[in-house]
């Protein structure tokens, strides 16, 4: 996270806040964490009311053809994995948003991951939420360090128990990526880092497919033919706060690697399994998801999702 959006200097340490349908008292520290260290509530429920019954419709669909294919062959615990479905968020500060996931949706592996300093603040809200048996039937929480980098991103065991990445077969690691708020760099100062390339970076490397499967790596998997790997689905919701900073990154280098659609809740489009290819509708989303971008304004909130481009 950049240090550019900085958070009001407060007295309080708890927050409270209902996302979801489920109320959560979650640990705030905006004094020592700034912008990381509060919960930014309109984009918060924004998001998670856009991805909510993506991952909840995804799932049924999972189930579905998990049942169809298990109804003459024993069931194993690899067929319980492949029933979960796992969320990575980056930047995600006081955990709000994955908690929130993780409370109103069964059977999601959330990891939160922020820089070290922030580790702490969402390793309380995590385990008082564990603690307090709030996370829904078969959904985890785990948090984990993470400065934007592809091999940072490769490099996390989304296993709760270890033993190398949880990947399904001809699939990539993450279901979903989520970015809440996070596409701050003020531009100002010259000793401040410009984080849009690393997170631009860590988001193509959370939707690669597993080594040897259909196709391979940045940006999407190569067709060779044969079903496509499921796909992952980047959420990101942001508050326009300078235009050419956060609109233009996300119309121009985001979008150069990204197909883009509004999640305004109307339909699904594409979810994290969809085999996604340039049909029309796929580009008259990604034009209208652009000409949202481009009608924005400063102070609108917009809520977007993306999946990688395939490499032709």
């Amino acid at each position: 996270r950049a240090s550019a959006l900085v958070a009001p200097m407060s007295d309080k340490t708890r927050e409270d806040v209902e996302i979801l349908g489920v109320n959560h008292t979650l640990a705030i520290d905006p004094d020592s964490l700034n912008e990381a260290g509060v919960v930014w509530t309109p984009a918060v429920r924004a998001l998670a009311s856009a991805v909510a019954p993506i991952v909840v419709a995804e799932a049924e669909a999972r189930r579905s053809s998990s049942a169809f294919a298990s109804a003459s062959s024993a069931v194993d615990s690899s067929t319980d994995r492949a029933l979960t479905t796992r969320i990575l968020e980056l930047g995600a500060g006081t955990g709000a948003l994955g908690i929130a996931l993780a409370c109103a949706v069964p059977d999601v592996r959330v990891t939160l991951t922020d820089l070290d300093r922030v580790v702490p603040l969402m390793r309380t809200n995590a385990d008082a939420t564990r603690d307090a048996g709030k996370l829904a039937r078969g959904s985890e929480l785990r948090v984990a360090e993470l400065a934007w980098s592809r091999d940072a991103v490769l490099g996390l065991d989304d296993a709760p128990g270890g033993g190398g990445g949880d990947r399904r077969d001809g699939g990539a690691r993450w279901d979903v990526v989520l970015g809440c708020e996070i596409l701050y760099w003020g531009g100002w100062d010259v000793f401040a880092d410009d984080t849009r390339g690393p997170l631009l970076e860590a988001c193509v490397a959370a939707c690669e497919a597993v080594e040897g499967a259909e196709g391979d790596a940045e940006g999407g998997a190569e067709r060779v033919g044969g079903p496509s790997p499921p796909q992952t689905l980047v959420a990101l919701a942001f508050t326009v706060r300078d235009k050419a900073r956060e609109s233009g990154y996300v119309a121009g280098d985001f979008g150069e690697k990204f197909w883009l659609r509004v999640l305004d809740g109307r339909d699904f489009g594409f979810g994290f399994g969809a085999d996604v290819d340039e049909t029309d509708e796929l580009r008259r989303m990604n034009a209208d998801a652009r000409a949202r971008i481009e009608a924005a304004e400063e102070g609108d909130l917009l809520v977007l999702g993306a999946v990688a481009k395939r490499r032709k």
